[in-house]
């Protein structure tokens, strides 16, 4: 009957372990494992093993078994002393044995016979390489938390430390079009796109929906994480990338803490040498008759402090012991985004003048300038004096917002002039790349009894970062900040049933905000490749997004001579709330083709864009003309970006006119 009842109980665990077992939470613990001989090498039986936590006072003890060994299994990442007790033999203690997270330490003995009351003190090295475990994992100690320098403190960075991971926002398959309401991990093992990473801490879950982590910890309230890269066990989750498992420090017996401050400022930064100022300044005219104006060589700025601190204490001795962190960044930057460096970009290019040069110096000779507008059939043209041609091509490749009467720029070309020069002007120059974060944790850990203990913690988190989409040739229209608070709670619940039997319960709460909002909200999206990337409010933004996360999990483990049984669950349950304000669904793109003039092709044909089109002149002008249509206009059309809308099978396309780039043209994107 009792072995009915054993493999009735370890069926059931079974079935709910591998049902659960995707969804399982990463332990915060590790083992301790050895042998126990005697001086001849004979295995010493029932021979009691205990190990205390040097900093908290945690003791946790086993016996032996018919093979001589032990197994201490869901021990806290700590240093341990190692003793051993059996009648008739010394008292042996190996000090400093360490455990870290997720990784089984080694600690065998070889007693003498002896008094019990006599102590030998024994000193020994961990094995290099666990032969217990076959996944490929690497451990980042405090140590290496502690000196290795890191950039804005992110501990994370530090994973790159380990074979077969890069950085996941370099990728070539990551340039893809990802917004930014579905950020990343950052970290790719062995090519991975860094989405399908779980992080968790102490065994609770830390990922976004999209694979990004959310708001955690200070560095310094890190003790150490574990890096699973590959073949790791059911137990550590559901992730198709890696497995970490950051472990948290707690109070011990001792009171300590520490502050500390980092300082930056651009007093002794050198001059980014692509920093200029703009070439014209918001509101100011560009008038065609004045000389081209140059941007000049500008400093960007930089004040950056980085604070905070850590205090650990006994509210107890051996019972109760707190831990709060904090950490702090404020970063006030101003750094230049030139967009419009000078002014000819707005005139003829010099290939261009030289054409129009010649053209003027015919006078009045008549040359054929604009074809006839329908009903004239094709082919046939409006002949115009040289100069007035020349005068005609000069209107139409200046970007000039007042021109004045002038019948070849009708009012809305005016309006659409000024529009260029005013994006030009604004969206360029010296904006501010504002960051405030702020961390805070605290940790409670009560020992109620030998038996159990449980483990209380909450953290919270606050991001704010400013325009860091602006850079380039991106227009801060085109820019957003981000916005991004978290709220976490968790409870933890360890209790031992006996030495080779125990259980942990855990539950945790989390509130995230991530919100992300455009610097210039609601206007149409426009590509100029090669002068401006991006202007005007990026596509599905603003965006809010409110998640909610309740995890439950309970995991058991059952040592029984030289085999471990783990079984468990968890449910982790989501709660998501998005709003994604879209405008304008379909941004307008200045595409490039270079050879684009050389094709005689209608204007009305989408499918293959018009050699040359301009905008309707004044009366009696026709709306547009064709390369082939006008042999004396071949060499002026390089380097033209047309201008003028066209209206074909209900779609618009607007083309904007200026000596900007060879073959452009604004095409809606479901064209391109």
């Amino acid at each position: 009957m009792k072995t009915f009842r054993l493999l009735t109980s370890v069926l059931v665990w079974l079935l709910f372990g591998s049902g659960f077992a995707h969804a399982q939470g990463v332990g915060s613990s590790g083992d301790l494992r050895g042998t126990v001989v005697d001086s001849s090498g004979a295995v010493l039986t029932h021979a009691k093993v205990i190990a205390v936590d040097t900093q908290t006072g945690l003791q946790r003890s086993v016996a032996t078994d018919s093979a001589g060994q032990y197994r201490l299994t869901g021990l806290p990442p700590a240093t341990y002393d190692v003793s051993v007790q059996v009648s008739g033999f010394e008292t042996q203690v190996q000090k400093g044995v360490t455990v870290s997270v997720g990784q089984a330490a080694s600690a065998d003995f070889r007693l003498k016979v002896g008094e019990v009351s006599t102590a030998v003190t024994v000193t020994g090295e961990a094995p290099v390489i666990d032969t217990t475990q076959g996944k490929q994992a690497d451990t980042i100690s405090q140590q290496y938390i502690t000196d290795l320098p890191i950039d804005r403190r992110d501990y994370l960075t530090f994973t790159l430390l380990a074979p077969g991971v890069s950085d996941a926002t370099r990728l070539a398959g990551d340039q893809d079009f990802r917004v930014k309401q579905t950020p990343q991990s950052g970290l790719s093992f062995y090519g991975s796109n860094g989405r399908g990473n779980s992080i968790t801490i102490d065994g609770g879950e830390t990922s976004g929906d999209s694979g990004g982590e959310r708001l955690t910890l200070g560095q310094d309230a890190v003790q150490e994480f574990q890096i699973n890269r590959s073949n790791y066990g059911a137990d550590l989750g559901a992730a198709t990338g890696a497995s970490i498992n950051i472990v948290t420090k707690s109070g011990t017996n001792n009171v300590h803490g520490g502050l500390y401050g980092f300082f930056r400022n651009d007093a002794l930064d050198a001059q980014n040498p692509f920093s200029f100022s703009q070439a014209l300044q918001p509101g100011q005219t560009f008038n065609p008759a004045n000389p081209d104006t140059l941007g000049s060589p500008i400093k960007d700025t930089l004040s950056r402090q980085q604070f905070g601190g850590t205090l650990g204490l006994p509210l107890k001795k051996d019972k109760t012991f707190l831990f709060v962190a904090f950490e702090g960044l404020r970063q006030d930057a101003q750094n230049a985004v030139p967009l419009l460096t000078n002014t000819n970009v707005f005139r003829p290019t010099a290939a261009q003048n030289s054409i129009i040069a010649g053209l003027a110096a015919k006078g009045a000779t008549p040359v054929p300038c604009l074809p006839a507008p329908a009903p004239a059939p094709q082919g046939t043209f409006i002949t115009l004096p040289a100069a007035t041609c020349a005068f005609a091509l000069n209107s139409i490749l200046t970007v000039n917002p007042n021109p004045g009467p002038n019948p070849f720029v009708t009012p809305g070309q005016a309006a659409l002039n000024s529009f260029l020069v005013n994006q030009f002007e604004t969206q360029g120059g010296l904006f501010p790349y504002n960051t405030r974060e702020y961390l805070g944790s605290g940790r409670v850990d009560h020992r109620i009894n030998e038996h159990n203990q449980i483990s209380l913690t909450y953290r919270y988190g606050h991001d704010l970062e400013e325009s860091p989409d602006v850079h380039s040739l991106t227009a801060f229209s085109a820019g957003s900040s981000i916005h991004t608070y978290d709220n976490n709670f968790q409870g933890t619940w360890y209790h031992q049933f006996n030495p080779t039997a125990q259980n942990e319960a855990r539950l945790q709460w989390d509130y995230n905000s991530f919100n992300v909002i455009p610097n210039v909200p609601g206007e149409v999206g426009l590509q100029i490749p090669g002068f401006i990337n991006n202007l005007g409010t990026s596509i599905f933004i603003p965006n809010f997004s409110i998640l909610r996360r309740y995890e439950f999990a309970d995991n058991f483990t059952k040592v029984h001579g030289n085999h471990t049984f783990k079984f468990g669950g968890s449910e982790l349950l989501r709660g998501n709330h998005t709003e994604s304000h879209t405008f304008f669904p379909r941004p307008l793109c200045v595409w490039v083709a270079p050879r684009l003039l050389d094709q005689p092709t209608a204007c009305h044909n989408h499918h293959q864009p018009p050699a040359i089109c301009v905008v309707r002149a004044a009366a009696g002008l026709p709306a547009r003309f064709r390369k082939s249509d006008v042999p004396v206009l071949q060499p002026a059309a390089h380097g033209v970006l047309r201008a003028g809308l066209v209206a074909d099978r209900s779609k618009l396309y607007s083309e904007l006119r200026s000596p900007l780039r060879t073959g452009l043209t604004v095409r809606s994107v479901e064209h391109i």
